[in-house]
């Protein structure tokens, strides 16, 4: 066969063409998609190769799996629209303005994928996107757990609607695997505080915060689902290697206040309205309670998760078990898989924390 002639491939298979003059990728690949109004099939191009050995591979990824190539061609910004549009307007759940807020915000930190074909967005494109620099420090933890949970679901998204035959999302590790946020514990007179003040408006809040060790979205976000009365454990966390569905016992000390707290709201623990509260509403209510107990320290939310860990290392817990508790890396963990064995030594390690004579 003279060189230069196109391959004869099978009706409707596709063809590879070499195109005239002198061009770095001159094998243009086309496959038959569609007919014209005479009934007669019209191409469309796949793409252009270097070499014909290199469209014939091309083309026959393609008749293994046919893509439509509209689709095919969908930038991240496209299919991000589609995916926000999806989830928050036709799914007929009710989202939280926080959950749309981090879902946006998330998006707006991968710019440098916004006007590339999502087709050919490879794991290592995701990882460059998330050690990217911002103002000369790295992306934090809170915002690497936002961006993950988005491409994630995007890859599933696109996956579902044959847009992409293979996800890399599950392939990227979030690169801040500690905490990045200073923190200031409660003091044993702060503790006291809120003891003798349980009853008042969201004090409880921050009394389950502060015995539990979870993050704010971690918490607000977890379904009832995923707090058992019976085992007296909560199961969530972060998508990350060491933080993904831990379980951590309920301490005794805050048992009541978790079951009253599913008991008044269903679905999840902190609701006001009948709906689901927002992280930074659940701060204002948060600081707003600290004050009318008396105190004046300016304390967040996550300050309750340093107290957390402040209070289990004075108590002597073993480092490893504080590790699994609050989801941060160890090279001395092994195994994520947790066993009745390890819920009990992390159940006795929560139980080392004191509460305060009050």
């Amino acid at each position: 066969m003279p060189r230069g002639k196109a391959i004869r491939n099978k009706n409707g298979y596709g063809t590879v063409v070499k195109l005239s003059g002198n061009r770095r990728n001159p094998y243009e690949v086309r496959v038959n998609t569609r007919m014209d109004e005479r009934y007669y099939p019209v191409y469309d191009v796949l793409g252009r190769y270097a070499t014909r050995e290199e469209g014939l591979i091309a083309l026959a990824e393609y008749n293994k799996n046919p893509y439509d190539l509209n689709k095919s061609k969908l930038t991240f910004s496209e299919l991000y629209e589609a995916f926000y549009y999806d989830k928050y307007e036709l799914s007929g759940k009710i989202f939280s303005k926080s959950s749309k807020d981090c879902t946006r915000s998330a998006y707006n930190h991968m710019e440098l994928l916004h006007d590339r074909p999502y087709k050919d967005i490879r794991a290592n494109d995701f990882k460059a996107v998330f050690a990217q620099m911002k103002n000369g420090k790295s992306l934090s933890h809170a915002m690497q757990e936002h961006m993950k949970n988005l491409i994630v679901q995007m890859d599933k998204f696109a996956l579902q609607n044959d847009i992409i035959s293979k996800g890399y999302a599950s392939f990227v590790n979030i690169t801040v695997e500690e905490d990045d946020k200073p923190g200031v514990p409660f003091t044993h007179d702060e503790l006291v505080k809120l003891w003798q003040h349980q009853t008042a408006p969201w004090i409880d809040a921050a009394l389950i915060f502060i015995y539990s060790g979870w993050r704010i979205s971690e918490l607000n976000n977890m379904p009832v689902e995923d707090i058992s009365l019976s085992d007296w454990t909560f199961k969530g966390g972060v998508k990350t290697a060491a933080g993904k569905d831990r379980i951590v016992p309920i301490h005794s000390a805050i048992r009541d206040l978790v079951a009253d707290r599913i008991a008044d709201n269903g679905s999840r623990l902190f609701i006001e309205k009948g709906k689901p509260i927002s992280n930074t509403l659940l701060s204002r209510r948060f600081k707003a309670a600290l004050a009318a107990s008396g105190i004046t320290t300016e304390h967040t939310i996550h300050d309750c998760r340093h107290t957390f860990t402040s209070l289990l290392d004075s108590a002597g817990a073993n480092p490893i078990c504080i590790d699994r508790l609050v989801g941060h890396a160890s090279k001395s963990i092994t195994s994520k898989v947790y066993t009745h064995k390890d819920i009990e030594e992390l159940r006795a390690a929560v139980e080392l924390i004191k509460v305060p004579e009050y």
